[in-house]
């Protein structure tokens, strides 16, 4: 099964964060620009090879104690990867992207008295043809389903939604997210792993910083794009890492991903 933090940064795609307000853009340096570039484009760059001694060694004090210190970010890290985990987790953010969409109607609430889980799982599978949507009472629910399919929590509010996907490994992972909340993700239980490994899809992550632009206090922030490839298919998603400025060095502070698909 994939790296905890590794799948936090690569995939959360397709994680439904909206973007901090941009931030004002004052007089910076063209060190402080190059600072903040070099240290970005390594970040990425240690990501896509798995280094997780560069990665962790890049994070900031504070992102290092929000990780819960340097071991266990560097044992998430270097956890074994596989591919198949990759699948499901994107599953389960067409999910949530499609229950978002469909709570716009509503005035941002997922199920109301008179349009149920059962309506709001229809509504999911017309907004994202490619995802199938089943109802459950639990992670339970998602055993034997095939990776394509995720599974609406029936007990879901109108704030609060839960969703699970099992991976070709037999991996069950949740995803709950609240109205105005970062959707959180985890892996819950084990399902029914496929027997036969030929269909297995092969994924790729990719990753490159566009621009950085440093504020007034100095904290910089580098747009880019990550890209997730399953077989033929990429995935495009726009990310802004935040970096502060220690002792004339920039480190990654935080990450956030847009929510929205990129299919430029």
């Amino acid at each position: 099964m994939g790296s905890p933090l590794r799948l936090q940064l690569v995939v959360a795609v397709l994680i439904a964060v909206v973007l901090a307000g941009s931030a004002s853009a004052g007089a910076s340096t063209a060190g402080a620009d190059a600072n903040a570039l070099t240290t970005a484009n390594a970040f990425v760059d240690a990501l896509q090879r798995n280094d997780a001694e560069r990665v962790c060694a890049l994070f900031s004090p504070g992102a290092i104690a929000r990780l819960g210190g340097e071991e266990r970010c560097r044992a998430s890290m270097s956890e074994s990867e596989d591919d198949v985990d990759y699948a499901a987790l994107e599953t389960l953010l067409r999910g949530y992207t499609a229950a978002r969409l469909s709570a716009t109607k509503r005035k941002g609430m997922f199920v109301t008295r008179k349009f149920g889980a059962r309506k709001l799982a229809r509504d999911m599978e017309q907004l994202d043809p490619e995802v199938t949507v089943k109802l459950g009472r639990s992670s339970a629910a998602a055993k034997g389903e095939l990776v394509t399919t995720v599974v609406l929590d029936t007990r879901s509010t109108a704030r609060r939604i839960v969703l699970y996907a099992e991976s070709d490994d037999g991996s069950i992972f949740r995803l709950s997210g609240a109205t105005g909340a970062t959707p959180r993700y985890e892996e819950v239980g084990m399902g029914i792993p496929e027997t036969s490994k030929e269909d297995t899809p092969t994924s790729t992550f990719t990753a490159k910083i566009d621009s950085v632009t440093v504020a007034d206090d100095g904290t910089a922030y580098a747009r880019g794009t990550f890209v997730f490839t399953n077989d033929d298919e990429a995935y495009r998603y726009g990310v802004m890492i935040v970096l502060i400025p220690l002792n004339g060095t920039y480190f990654v502070d935080d990450v956030y991903y847009s929510s929205f698909r990129d299919d430029s």
